[in-house]
C-alpha cells in the first residue's frame, strides 16, 4: 500500500490532507481515484490508514479509517559520512535509507571534491531523497540528515562504539569488530570520500575512540562502503531475533 510522509499539522479529527508534490504523484503517477487507500506517516512516527475523499489541483483530502500500530525501529547505526561526488552521495543516502540507517551526518574531508558553502539547499534535496526512499521500503520514521560539520564538531557522548573505515594492511575487518561490540548500544560509523581518509584524519579518529577497520581486501568507491556496512549491521540485527 502507497505511504506518505505528512506534517502533524496535516492530520485532524477524522480527516488529513496532502499537498505539495505528493499530490503530483497521487494523481499523475500512482492515478489514485477517490476511495483509493493509502498510508499515511506522521513526522512524529504515527501511522494511518486513510481513504482518499477529494482530489483538488493542490491539494487531497482524505478520510482517516485508523491508526495503524507499527514496530519499525531503524538500526542503531549512524553514519558519518564524507561528501563525495552528487549522484553518488545521493545513491548512498537512498539505498542506506531502505536498508534502515538512522542518521547521515555528512562531514568535512581533506579529500573530499565537494565543497560546499551553503549547505542549506543539499540538506534540503537529501531530505526530499530520503522521505522517498522511506516511502518505498515501507519506513515509518525517517533518517535524520544532520548538518555538515568537520569531524572534530562531532557529538560522540551517545555512541557505545566507533569504527573509521580505513583501506589499509593492518586494520581489522569490520565484521569481526562489531561481533565483539554491544549492537544494543549506538554505533557511529565514519566513511572517508573517494580518496579515502588520510593518515592524519585517521589518527584524529582514533585519538576520539574510534577504531580502525577495514571493509575487506579490495577497496570500495565511498557510495558502495556506505551501502556494505548499512547492510551489515543490518543483516546482524536479523540475526538477533
Amino acid at each position: 500500500m502507497q505511504r506518505y510522509f505528512i506534517d502533524n499539522d496535516k492530520i485532524f479529527e477524522g480527516y488529513a490532507i496532502i499537498e505539495n508534490e505528493d499530490v503530483h504523484h497521487i494523481k499523475d503517477v500512482m492515478r489514485f481515484k477517490v476511495g483509493d487507500t493509502v498510508i499515511l506517516n506522521t513526522f512524529s512516527g504515527k501511522v494511518f490508514k486513510a481513504n482518499i475523499q477529494e482530489i483538488r489541483k493542490k491539494e487531497v483530502k482524505l478520510q482517516i479509517e485508523n491508526e495503524v500500530f507499527s514496530e519499525y525501529k531503524p538500526l542503531n547505526l549512524d553514519l558519518a559520512l564524507a561528501m563525495f561526488k552528487k549522484d553518488n552521495f545521493e545513491l548512498a543516502i537512498q539505498k542506506c535509507t531502505e536498508l534502515g540507517i538512522n542518521k547521515i551526518i555528512p562531514i568535512k574531508t581533506e579529500r573530499s571534491i565537494i565543497k560546499l558553502d551553503d549547505f542549506s539547499k543539499k540538506k534540503d534535496r537529501f531530505l526530499k531523497i530520503v522521505k522517498e526512499a522511506s516511502e518505498q521500503s515501507e519506513r515509518t520514521i525517517l533518517p535524520i540528515i544532520a548538518d555538515y560539520i568537520k569531524p572534530s564538531e562531532l557529538n560522540l557522548e551517545e555512541y557505545e562504539n566507533k569504527f573509521v573505515c580505513f583501506a589499509r594492511e593492518g586494520s581489522n575487518l569490520i565484521s569481526r569488530e562489531i561481533k565483539k561490540s554491544d549492537l544494543n548500544g549506538k554505533t557511529l560509523v565514519a566513511i572517508g570520500p573517494e580518496g579515502g581518509f588520510t593518515e592524519q584524519e585517521i589518527t584524529q579518529f582514533n585519538s576520539l575512540g574510534f577504531i580502525s577497520v577495514s571493509l575487506g581486501n579490495t577497496i570500495l568507491r565511498a557510495e558502495t562502503a556506505a551501502i556494505y556496512v548499512t547492510g551489515l549491521f543490518r543483516y546482524l540485527e536479523e540475526e538477533k531475533k
